[in-house]
């Protein structure tokens, strides 16, 4: 991806360090990530400079990924963590120099751009009130909400695990008082009550060539199901392969194809196979940005995404740009992006039979189907990553007068 070969508004942020907890990998000695966010940064060079972006990064990885690394985004790597247990549980070894390397990009910045939710958050926020750096606090996931999905069976290590997660919510939400915040749909609005200044932020990888000029009017028979992201249980699929299941057991044929690697694919093969799904489901693994993935996209019926916690997904507004009526679970943020009944259908998460039936609601109606490609159609334009980018130039124009150059 080029990084350097962008139109600058007339004024920019000369240097802004972005200081962020995504999975970042060495290969070919360049830094990759596996992080749609990361796939959203270039666009920031709409109005900075130069991105130097602080962020754990591995040695190496079995990984697919991508780099957006080039002359105007540099690095400064942290020490390796993959989950928040995990940079915990190393920050005794790890902390004096995550904060030396924080403070030291805050020193050269013009602006920080801190994203959480994660303990680095909180921490780089004080770092930079120590160093004088203007940071704004851009908030993407709900903590409590990612807690209660994965640690509320009970039991004393979840019980733990969820006052983890309190602490750390309440210690960004001390972060935001009196700061500048982003916040990624309207479940997070609570951390911008205090704040100096806020608005919310999607970050978009739709280009203005992806949208699709008509709604979709075809069904393939077996319908195609169509769901991409991360391998992980907060994504729901396992609900997801009980409603295929379901679909199946009522006489319709379906085949649904799952992009994306992670943690849980083998509990997915293994469910698959108890369920008897090998030859309506196919986990078809990583799949690098570009044609290859545009053309699951292309091929599908319907896109469904049945997460148990989440922010605003970039994979949602993927989909509606290529006209795809949607079907998601109504948590986090996904309301903010889905308006149910104009642009796509909302269902209870973690209910395998309500995402079932609301797959069977798109399959019968017609007119149904061609009003949730419409109104897909319709919200992606308006919220491009170019034109979501210009939002945020533009908020942070007035949030912070004093840090632009010619």
């Amino acid at each position: 991806m080029a990084t350097g070969d962008r139109t600058r508004t007339c004024t920019r942020i000369p240097r802004l360090l972005l200081v962020t907890s995504d999975y970042h990998f060495y290969r070919d000695g360049r830094v990759h990530t596996t992080s749609s966010f990361m796939r959203f940064v270039p666009e920031l060079l709409a109005f900075a400079g130069h991105i130097e972006v602080c962020a754990p990064v591995h040695p190496s990885s079995d990984a697919q990924g991508f780099s957006i690394e080039g002359p105007c985004i540099t690095y400064r790597p942290l020490p390796p963590s993959r989950t928040i247990e995990g940079f915990l549980k190393r920050f005794p070894l790890d902390g004096i120099k995550i904060a030396g390397e924080v403070y030291r990009g805050m020193r050269r910045a013009d602006l920080a751009w801190l994203n959480g939710p994660h303990p680095l958050q909180p921490l780089s926020a004080a770092i930079a009130r120590l160093a004088h750096t203007p940071y704004l606090l851009y908030h993407r996931g709900d903590i409590l909400e990612v807690a209660r999905a994965k640690y509320g069976a009970g039991g004393a290590r979840n019980r733990v695990a969820l006052r983890t997660a309190w602490y750390l919510d309440k210690l960004i939400g001390v972060a935001s008082r009196g700061a500048v915040v982003l916040y990624v749909g309207s479940n997070l609005r609570r951390h911008a009550l205090r704040a100096r200044y806020s608005q919310p932020a999607m970050a978009s990888l739709v280009l203005d060539t992806q949208v699709a000029k008509g709604w979709r009017a075809r069904l393939h028979s077996p319908l195609r199901l169509l769901w991409a992201g991360q391998l992980r249980p907060v994504k729901g699929l396992l609900y997801l392969l009980g409603a295929v299941r379901a679909l199946l057991d009522s006489g319709i044929e379906v085949r649904l194809h799952i992009v994306g690697s992670g943690e849980q694919r083998q509990e997915l093969e293994r469910e698959v196979a108890r369920l008897g799904l090998g030859s309506s489901v196919s986990l078809e693994g990583y799949v690098a940005p570009g044609p290859e993935l545009d053309r699951y996209f292309e091929e599908a019926d319907v896109f469904v995404f049945p997460s148990l916690s989440e922010g605003v997904p970039k994979v949602l507004l993927e989909a509606m740009a290529r006209g795809l009526p949607v079907v998601a679970s109504r948590v986090g943020g996904v309301p903010d992006v889905v308006c149910d009944g104009e642009s796509g259908l909302l269902v209870r998460p973690g209910d395998a039979g309500a995402l079932g039936e609301a797959i069977r609601r798109v399959i019968r109606d017609a007119g149904l189907r061609r009003r949730l490609s419409a109104g897909a159609l319709a919200f992606a334009r308006e919220h491009t990553g170019a034109a979501e980018a210009g939002r945020i130039g533009q908020g942070l124009r007035q949030a912070f007068p004093n840090i632009w150059s010619e």
